[in-house]
C-alpha cells in the first residue's frame, strides 16, 4: 500500500467523522448495517466492508469519491466541477417551478396538491410530468409575496412536533440561484428523482455539493442528497392545520404525581432523621 493511501479502517473513520454527526447508530442505519458492524469496520476486524456495503456508502453520500472510497487514492470528496463550483448557479435549471405547477396571472391564489410530503416517502408527483392541483386555495396579499406559491399536505410523524400528519404547508418557490440564502435548517419541501417531495430541514454544502435533509423527529435519521438529484425546493412559509394539540395536556396530572411522590420523600426523610436524633440522644447501652 502506497504512503500516502488510507487503510480501509481509516477510510471508515475518516466517513464517520464527516457524515456521521457524532450518532453511530444514525450514521450505520444510513449504510444499512449495524452500529457494532461500523466499530469493527473502523477497527479493522472484519476484514473491510463488503461490496454491497460500499455501494450503500456511495448512496447514502453522494458526495464521496468512488476512487477514495474503493482504492484509498485521490480526496475523500467529490472535487465541485470547475465550471460551477457549486452546482447552485445555472441560469437554465430551477429558475422557474417546472416539477409542480402554478397558479398563473393571479398573485392571491395558490394551487393544492393531493401529493404527500414526508420524510421516508417518495411522493407520487413525479409519476407525471406535470401534476394537476386538485384545486386553487384564496389567499389574502399579504399572507403571499411575490413569488410562486403552492399548498402541499404532509403525512407521516417524520416533522413531528412541529408538523403533523393531515397539517398542510404553504411553500414559495425557492429559484435555484437562492439556495445557498436558505438558513441552516431552514423548513422546505424539497423534489428530488431519487425521494420524491419530502417536507425537511434543509442544510445546503455547497463546496459539496449535497443537501442534508434532517427530521424534527429523531428516530428519523438525516439523510444526504447530491445538488445534481434536486429538481425544486419550497421553502415553508405558512401552517394550515385541524389540530388542537395541546402540548401541556397531562401536564397538571403529571405534576401532581412529582409533587406527591417529592412529599412522600420529604416525610420518610423527616422520620429517618428524628430516629437518627432520638438514637444520637438516647444511645443504645
Amino acid at each position: 500500500m502506497p504512503k500516502n493511501e488510507l487503510h480501509v479502517s481509516e477510510r471508515v473513520k475518516h466517513l464517520y467523522q464527516h457524515f456521521g454527526a457524532g450518532n453511530l447508530s444514525a450514521f450505520a442505519r444510513q449504510i444499512g448495517v449495524s452500529a457494532q458492524a461500523i466499530r469493527d469496520l473502523m477497527k479493522g476486524k472484519k476484514g473491510g466492508p463488503s461490496w454491497p456495503v460500499l455501494q450503500n456508502f456511495l448512496q447514502a453520500f453522494p458526495a464521496i469519491n468512488t476512487e477514495w472510497l474503493l482504492l484509498g487514492q485521490g480526496e475523500m470528496l467529490k472535487s465541485p466541477a470547475p465550471v460551477n463550483t457549486s452546482a447552485l448557479h445555472s441560469t437554465y435549471v430551477g429558475t422557474e417551478p417546472r416539477v409542480v405547477a402554478i397558479a398563473e396571472g393571479d398573485n392571491t391564489a395558490a394551487p393544492l396538491y393531493n401529493i404527500h410530503t414526508a420524510a421516508n416517502y417518495k411522493g407520487d408527483g413525479l409519476s407525471q410530468e406535470s401534476p394537476e392541483p386538485d384545486g386553487i386555495i384564496s389567499l389574502p396579499k399579504w399572507l403571499l409575496h411575490n413569488g410562486s406559491y403552492a399548498v402541499f399536505p404532509v403525512v407521516g410523524n417524520s416533522m413531528e412536533p412541529t408538523f403533523y400528519a393531515r397539517d398542510y404547508v404553504l411553500c414559495r418557490f425557492l429559484p435555484k440561484p437562492e439556495w445557498d440564502d436558505l438558513r441552516e435548517d431552514a423548513v422546505a419541501v424539497i423534489i428530488s428523482e431519487s425521494r420524491g417531495l419530502q417536507l425537511k430541514r434543509l442544510t445546503f454544502r455547497m463546496g459539496e455539493s449535497y443537501v442534508r435533509c434532517n427530521s424534527d423527529n429523531r428516530q428519523h435519521p438525516y439523510y444526504q442528497l447530491n445538488l445534481e438529484d434536486v429538481l425544486e425546493v419550497w421553502r415553508f412559509e405558512w401552517r394550515i392545520t385541524s389540530s388542537a394539540y395541546n402540548p401541556t395536556e397531562g401536564l397538571a396530572e403529571r405534576v401532581s404525581t412529582i409533587e406527591g411522590s417529592l412529599e412522600d420523600m420529604r416525610i420518610l426523610m423527616e422520620q429517618i432523621l428524628y430516629k437518627k436524633a432520638l438514637q444520637a440522644h438516647y444511645p443504645q447501652r
